[in-house]
């Protein structure tokens, strides 16, 4: 149980670091004139490479040195393409359906998004050395 806590603590540690290159990227774009659309996607793909990078070196690490690289970045992409749908679909529910406020929205929606990732990324994507 320990193991998973530290694994669960480590993708966190990730995840704040993902959100951090995403809104950094995204700011600079909008800054230097790029459409919201183009930055959104740029500073997105931006946070999914890191998470991709650093979930493989140090999250799940004994998973990313065995297997199929390219089978664990497709299962990888899949997944992030997978969340990003459901977490659109998530927000716009709460938001535009139940009336939530957007903070609260996008703050349910974003931990939710987090849980259907670390499950796929552990179980999934980088599941083959993972006791």
């Amino acid at each position: 149980m320990t193991n998973r806590l530290v694994t669960l603590f480590k993708f966190g540690i990730v995840g704040v670091a993902n959100t951090t290159v995403d809104a950094v990227m995204f700011a600079l774009l909008a800054v230097i004139g790029v459409p919201l659309l183009i930055a959104q996607v740029i500073s997105y793909s931006c946070g999914v490479a890191n998470s991709y990078w650093l979930n493989g070196r140090w999250t799940f690490r004994d998973a990313a040195r065995e297997g199929n690289e390219r089978a664990k970045l497709i299962r990888f992409l899949i997944t992030n393409l997978v969340v990003l749908v459901l977490s659109a679909q998530i927000l716009m529910s709460l938001h535009n359906m139940l009336g939530w406020s957007l903070v609260m929205s996008k703050t349910l929606t974003t931990l939710m998004g987090m849980v259907l990732n670390y499950m796929a990324s552990r179980y999934w994507v980088f599941r083959l050395a993972i006791k």
